[in-house]
């Protein structure tokens, strides 16, 4: 009995240490960018990639998240997994119906449903800022449900440190890198 007791003992510290050497590989290798590819353009490839699957947009009034919103959150949600340092602000809009108080409330309440899917799958609240622009940034000018529908949406701009470097150490903050919009 104590011959199978210490079998399972050792049988279980092999898992562990088979479990944590697989974990280092996978971080490994997530840090590291394609050979001959720096981590900047790899970053800058897997933003346009993202910024591609777009648009999404929200219906009227709204500010509940489709299905597709939510599939491009869970990209955004990667991007910032993989790279610790990076930040978010998401900017919610509004077509040019309702008030300007009304309208700037609903793109705050569009911008936070973002905000609150990141953190529903594991994204610190800090490494997102929400605003709203409400009405006031039209990406169509028009006055017709196309143009509306086009101005119902959220904007993402990542924030980046101004060096990405493969073993984590980055210099100052500057600012703005990349943006990627989503319209919903």
């Amino acid at each position: 009995m104590q011959k199978l007791g210490l079998a399972l003992v050792q049988i279980a510290a092999i898992i562990a240490i088979a479990g944590s050497s697989a974990c280092a590989t996978a971080q490994q290798s997530a840090k590291a960018p394609p050979s001959g590819v720096d981590a900047e353009t790899a970053l800058r490839q897997k933003l346009a990639d993202l910024e591609a699957k777009g648009p999404l947009r929200f219906e009227t009034d709204t500010d509940i998240l489709d299905t597709d919103a939510r599939s491009v959150l869970r990209e955004v949600a990667k991007q910032l997994f993989a790279h610790p340092r990076a930040k978010v602000v998401v900017s919610g809009h509004a077509d040019e119906r309702g008030d300007t108080s009304y309208n700037l409330a609903l793109g705050e309440r569009r911008a936070a449903a973002a905000r609150d899917f990141l953190a529903r799958l594991g994204v610190p609240r800090g490494r997102v800022r929400t605003v709203t622009l409400g009405e006031e940034r039209p990406l169509l000018d028009g006055h017709d449900e196309s143009a509306w529908a086009q101005n119902r949406r959220d904007e993402f701009t990542f924030e980046l440190p101004s060096r990405l470097i493969a073993d984590g150490s980055t210099g100052a903050s500057d600012g703005l890198f990349a943006q990627v919009i989503l319209e919903d």
